[in-house]
């Protein structure tokens, strides 16, 4: 990481720290990152949005508090005049940096990530304006900024979820070996027949034992892999499709079983393949301590794989072999998903033993995955400060990881971007590593939530290449999911789809059911804006069953409208009606203010498509004057639609008219392609209906030529549909059908497009065309009942 001079100022962002002359100054930490944020994207203005995700990670942060930020950061700038030598205000945008940056050397990677205690002063604290201004930053400004509340916040759970997994699994002691499908073995957890205190050998002797393997050159499914994909065996050996199942899911060639038996005061740990090897291999090991025997097995196991175990140039002591087992039961604790019981063996650590660093580090992992978030961070940010230049890389990039998994799950994402990439540049010319893909996986995760997307797809994909060398097959699945949930924010339906459904079929596979939901939850969206209705109800049935499994009530009322959304598309209104206001009682009761605002947007445009204008502008509008903040710009902008299409359903054109402009106020600061393409659309829609056809007729096109460049099947729809239906209620026949045909191709399996045919022939009058289409429409209608006037069969007139 590059340090920067202008003027008589020298910026190091690695150590966060900016020195005048050899003065050293005290700034707020917001103020430093705005500085720094500038100052790397100097070569253009940046925007207030932009600027406010990168620091804050988020952009419902209030006016009041960037600008109490910035004036900050120029006073200690002494960038106050009027001149503005450093940061020049850009009018009703954003901020640009004007001075001359000379860039004079790269910062040692191996020191970033924290500040060390030796070496830079704690942060100043916040100013009294700053702290007033932090408070005023907990109240949403009803700006539709890009970050979008809690649900938007969701998201970024979605894919914290699929990091913290990542995060959950113990280092191994030394980086595994490239690998290829055809050498990857997968270990099975150990078998133990013994008294039940032994039970965590089962994940502590495997992880043993794969660990040796993989030192002696062996490739191994990481154990986070195992656990999930072995959690109902037992001790019971897996049938021939249990065995190829697991093999097929973690791409292993090699199936191991160890087994682990207590006779007298000896152990006797064997190991069998069970797949892959002809004829079977088996090695067995015997000693007094079941761990010794467990090194022992593992070690003739590599052997007999023609590989060289690992010497062991430091015989431990008996006290060191001691800490090595709580250490390993402490591992399998926490395979097990039991941080309590991992703390608890920690605990019985003497003061020398609990002050290690590989000890530290796993309580501080501990109290990460216990929500203890400030003791994590201040362990973690111990073991850096008292590290050395001449740490082991891998131990230096857990740590980091570490400290950067207690950023994102404080959504504070501009530091985990920072971290991450301290790891990447750290690790970046060693062999593949878990921690590597780690990194760039939360690296990708922070970008995609601050909507530098693409950034955030190469960093998918360069972690994709890391986790498929290293073997981990559950860590690919997490990608993929990712990046289908990536590509849909995105609006790209197409390229999202196949992303999602591979990657939520293999977290299936690993029982990683919270993960599948999210991943399920964008796939149903996806084909309901490819328009493929049917696909999206076959999905639902697995939807209902994650969402019946899931303990954590919010996400279970998140996929339940996504449920709720398949299910009208489909016709089933009776129970998605039923569903929805389940949703909405049970949000009400729990304070779920965003959920149970999305919620009552539904149950708008439900109630206008049943032609309950006054309920529906009544939802919307109640939903629309808070504070409440849609996922996507998209659910924002149909939210306004439905408020617009409600007025104008009553005859109300002069709210509609101000509703309008309100909308189109909110497009123009969300800046979202989609926010403007349905803003044009509502204009469009006033317009034909206050009578200024030719005003609409330009709306309109515009529209449609917008919706037809970003190729989303649901916009060219809605877009026409509106179209065409001003067209022929103004008798422009001939005009309205080359619109009408656009959406043709869709009307086998999407009711509004069927009856937008119907719609058009019956005012062309052509019977058989028009019968045909009454067919296809009533056969897709489901509960939906198609409009009287069009089912009488039209009669030609003469001025037709």
């Amino acid at each position: 990481m590059h340090q920067f001079r202008f003027d008589d100022f020298r910026l190091d962002p690695a150590r966060r720290e900016l020195w005048r002359g050899d003065a050293l100054l005290a700034l707020p930490p917001k103020a430093f990152d705005c500085i720094a944020y500038l100052i790397e994207h100097r070569e253009r203005a940046v925007g207030r949005d932009e600027l406010m995700a990168a620091v804050w990670g988020r952009s419902e942060v209030s006016d009041n508090l960037l600008d109490q930020v910035m004036l900050r950061a120029r006073r200690t700038l002494g960038d106050t005049d009027e001149a503005r030598r450093m940061i020049r205000t850009v009018p009703r945008f954003g901020y640009a940096w004007v001075a001359a940056v000379e860039v004079i050397g790269a910062a040692r990677v191996a020191e970033t990530g924290a500040a060390t205690a030796r070496e830079t002063p704690p942060a100043p604290a916040i100013d009294a304006g700053e702290r007033d201004a932090v408070h005023d930053a907990a109240v949403p400004t009803g700006h539709a900024r890009r970050a979008r509340g809690v649900r938007a916040a969701m998201f970024a759970g979605a894919t914290a979820v699929l990091l913290f997994a990542l995060a959950a699994a113990w280092w191994s002691r030394r980086p595994p070996p490239p690998r290829t499908h055809a050498n990857l073995a997968l270990l099975l957890p150990v078998a133990v027949d013994a008294d039940a205190k032994y039970a965590w050998a089962r994940l502590g002797a495997m992880e043993l034992i794969a660990d040796r393997l993989r030192s002696a050159g062996q490739a191994m499914v990481p154990s986070d892999n195992v656990v999930p994909l072995a959690r109902d065996l037992g001790s019971n050996e897996p049938d021939a499709a249990q065995l190829q199942a697991m093999a097929g899911a973690s791409a292993a060639a090699l199936v191991l079983r160890a087994r682990a038996n207590q006779s007298g005061g000896s152990w006797r740990v064997s190991v069998t393949s069970l797949l892959g090897r002809t004829p079977p291999l088996f090695v067995e090991g015997d000693a007094r301590d079941l761990l010794e025997a467990a090194r022992i097995a593992a070690d003739r196991t590599a052997t007999q794989l023609g590989l060289v175990p690992p010497r062991e140039d430091d015989p431990r002591s008996p006290r060191e072999r001691a800490l090595d087992g709580v250490l390993q039961q402490a591992e399998a604790a926490m395979l097990a998903d039991q941080p309590d019981t991992a703390r608890a063996l920690l605990d019985t650590l003497d003061a020398e033993q609990a002050a290690r660093p590989e000890v530290r580090f796993r309580r501080a992992g501990i109290d990460f995955r216990s929500g203890r978030l400030d003791a994590a961070q201040a362990t973690f940010e111990s073991l850096l400060a008292a590290g050395s230049s001449g740490d082991d890389p891998l131990f230096r990039a857990r740590v980091l990881n570490g400290l950067g998994n207690v950023a994102l799950r404080r959504d504070d994402y501009a530091t985990v971007e920072r971290i991450a990439g301290s790891v990447v540049a750290l690790l970046g010319d060693s062999a593949p590593s878990p921690e590597l893909g780690r990194a760039l996986t939360g690296r990708a995760i922070a970008r995609s939530a601050l909507f530098r997307f693409d950034e955030a797809v190469a960093d998918f994909a360069q972690a994709r290449v890391v986790l498929e060398s290293v073997g981990d097959r559950l860590g690919l699945a997490r990608i993929d999911a990712n990046l289908g949930i990536l590509e849909a924010r995105r609006d790209h339906y197409a390229e999202a789809l196949p992303l999602l459904e591979r990657g939520a079929d293999q977290l299936a596979n690993f029982h990683d059911l919270t993960s599948e939901l999210f991943a399920r939850v964008a796939a149903a969206y996806a084909r309901l804006y490819q328009l493929d209705m049917v696909a999206a109800l076959a999905g639902e049935v697995r939807l209902r069953e994650l969402v019946e499994r899931e303990p954590n009530p919010q996400w279970k009322r998140y996929a339940t409208l996504a449920r709720v959304d398949v299910l009208a598309a489909n016709g089933r209104l009776g129970e998605a009606q039923a569903l929805l206001a389940g949703v909405i009682a049970d949000a009400t009761r729990a304070g779920d203010a965003p959920l149970l605002g999305s919620a009552r947007i539904i149950a708008a445009r439900e109630a206008l498509a049943r032609g309950d204008a006054a309920h529906a502008a009544n939802e919307a509008a109640d939903v629309l004057k808070t504070s409440w903040q849609a996922e996507t710009p998209r659910e924002q902008a149909g939210a306004w639609l439905a408020l617009v299409r409600a007025r104008l359903a009553r005859g109300d054109i002069g709210a509609a008219r101000d509703d309008v402009d309100a909308f189109a106020r909110w497009a123009e600061r969300d800046g979202a392609p989609v926010a403007r393409l349905y803003g044009v659309l509502a204009r469009a829609e006033h317009a034909a209906a206050n009578g200024a056809a030719a005003q609409a007729d330009a709306d309109f096109a515009a529209a449609l030529a917008q919706a037809e460049r970003q190729r989303v099947p649901e916009d060219v729809l809605r877009v026409s549909m509106a179209y065409a239906q001003a067209m022929l209620a103004r008798g422009e026949l001939a005009r309205a059908g080359p619109v009408a045909a656009r959406t043709a191709s869709w009307a086998a399996r999407s009711y509004d497009a069927a009856l937008l045919q119907v719609r058009l022939y019956h005012a062309l009058a052509q019977v058989e065309p028009w019968r045909e289409a009454l067919g296809q429409a009533r056969r897709l209608a489901g509960e939906r009942v198609v409009p009287v006037e069009l089912t009488r069969e039209p009669v030609r007139t003469a001025a037709r």
